[in-house]
């Protein structure tokens, strides 16, 4: 079955020095409109990070209810939630979904329920109806989670079909549109066998035989296509 996605702004902060100085990192949300449920994938960053954090990564921050109102839809229209991982500034406005199933990798939720990890007022571990789901899986027809750790532990992209065909919700699975295709040239430099070539995750394959016409980043405004 396909869906419609779209893009919610929810926040930002300036990007690293060593990443990109001077410039500021987005902060992304998707709302997924599928024929049998309303899906949001990520809910953006929560209202507890303590003030030296706030201080320190100078966050702007679009509350995930203001997000959903500019798009006509609020909390309770939200039958699913999807988090790639439970850090606050993807998963800080969960404790607005009480009630609403949130699928999350064991792996994720027991690395979120240790100190330091994450802020639990906003991410709501103890009142939150997390559906620990390991693996990939598909909970609707057309909406497939895929398991991709190494940012957190039980980090999780999403694959919708579309109209205009696949498009994979990458999370921070990477960075940005440039760090994927960093990794997909390390990967075709592997299988045409060129000598030590760069690494990249090992689901690197089952993402790219899902032949994704888009691929979208948790921290950037530019999507991933393939070449013409």
């Amino acid at each position: 079955m396909r869906s419609a996605v779209t893009r919610l702004l929810v926040g930002g902060f300036p990007a690293p020095e060593d990443v990109a100085p001077g410039e500021r990192v987005v902060v992304n949300a998707w709302v997924v409109r599928h024929p049998e449920a309303t899906l949001l994938v990520d809910t953006g960053i929560g209202e507890h990070l303590p003030p030296e954090d706030l201080r320190a990564m100078r966050f702007l921050r679009t509350p995930i209810t203001d997000a959903l109102a500019n798009v006509g839809l609020v909390p309770d229209d939200i039958d699913l939630v999807i988090n790639c991982h439970l850090h606050a500034d993807h998963a800080g406005g969960n404790v607005h979904f009480r009630g609403t199933p949130i699928l999350v990798q064991p792996a994720e939720l027991a690395a979120a329920r240790e100190p330091d990890y994450t802020v639990h007022e906003d991410i709501d571990l103890d009142g939150g109806q997390y559906d620990e789901r390991e693996g990939e899986h598909e909970p609707l027809p057309g909406i497939r989670v895929i398991p991709t750790p190494g940012h957190s532990p039980g980090h999780q992209s999403v694959a919708v079909e579309t109209d205009g065909g696949g498009l994979i919700l990458a999370g921070q699975a990477f960075r940005d549109a440039s760090a994927f295709a960093r990794a997909l040239t390390a990967y075709r430099l592997s299988q045409d066998g060129y000598p030590d070539p760069p690494p990249c995750p090992e689901w690197m394959p089952r993402m790219l035989e899902l032949d994704p016409y888009r691929v979208a980043f948790g921290h950037d405004l530019a999507v991933w296509q393939p070449d013409a």
